[in-house]
């Protein structure tokens, strides 16, 4: 297939290739994400356009929301039945060990995604992230005092809300409003903005050491209570995991108990105020509290 347009990707350090066979227009949240083309990749997706169906020999694994997965000889393949033509040509994305994956889209469907395209869910992003010892979780981060500070929960639970709260109360930095790429290196885990940012509209291409965690629970009152292992369950819990490899499992696992081990994380009851903002950096930081 002729390559007839090139772009790189940068999040959390990692550099992705994309090579497709026409330009195309970025979408918004791929933009401030762009770096030099002749960058060096740690990963390559190629887009390959389809005129005969996907047709895998092996049993299909496990089916996950609207992906049917199978573990074929190449790699991993997830296709999305939803999304193929009248042919039967899907949309698809073969995740390789070696670095080099393929997104497959119907051949009659290019011009349609060329112009609408967002492969932001298609790259098999976590087990991506997971090669680079890093995973998504579900959280707002902000940063401050050049360190970041992060609100997980399930949805509604108030992480935007906190998170908005120290922007309004302390001039802090939001760099993701939903899905925090959270990575560990032996400086220790970062917390970066990724272009996964849910309906927020925010992601930023920038990273901070971790401070804190926080899991918001809205209240009457404002409290903090430190978590040690029972940490693990709810960030586990918010975290985009493949359950079907062990594998990935038994290292996203031990990533998650590294992280435990030296980052602290708090059960945050909290209203919707100034004094829950207060609470939560005297906390972290042991400072006087300054607006």
């Amino acid at each position: 297939m002729n390559t007839g347009f090139t772009f790189c990707l940068r999040f959390s350090g990692i550099t992705v290739r994309f090579l497709l066979p026409t330009a195309i227009e970025l979408p918004d949240n791929f933009a401030p994400f762009r770096c030099e083309d002749t960058a060096t990749a740690d990963e390559e997706y190629r887009v390959h356009l389809l005129t005969t169906p996907l047709r895998p020999t092996e049993p299909l694994l496990h089916r996950e929301g609207d992906a049917h997965i199978y573990h074929t000889q190449q790699g991993w393949l997830h296709i999305y039945p939803s999304l193929s033509d009248e042919s039967g040509c899907q949309v698809a994305c073969l995740f390789c060990s070696d670095g080099h994956h393929t997104i497959y889209y119907p051949a009659s469907k290019w011009e349609y995604y060329s112009k609408t395209w967002r492969c932001g869910h298609l790259i098999c992003a976590e087990r991506l992230l997971l090669r680079h010892d890093a995973f998504l979780l579900h959280s707002s981060l902000v940063r401050i005092h050049g360190k970041a500070v992060l609100f997980s929960g399930p949805s509604g639970a108030g992480k935007s809300t906190q998170a908005e709260l120290w922007q309004t109360h302390l001039g802090a930095d939001i760099l993701n409003g939903d899905r925090t790429i959270v990575r560990w290196s032996r400086d220790g885990f970062t917390g970066s903005g990724s272009m996964w940012s849910g309906t927020s509209g925010i992601y930023r291409p920038e990273q901070a050491p971790i401070a804190a965690i926080f899991l918001p629970v809205k209240s009457t009152e404002n409290r903090v209570e430190r978590l040690r292992r029972e940490a693990f369950a709810p960030l586990f819990s918010q975290t985009i995991l493949n359950s079907w490899d062990p594998k990935y499992m038994d290292h996203a696992a031990a990533l998650h108990a590294a992280l435990l081990e030296q980052v602290p994380v708090y059960r945050l009851y909290c209203r919707k105020d100034r004094e829950a903002v207060e609470l939560a950096y005297t906390t972290v930081f042991g400072k006087e509290f300054a607006p």
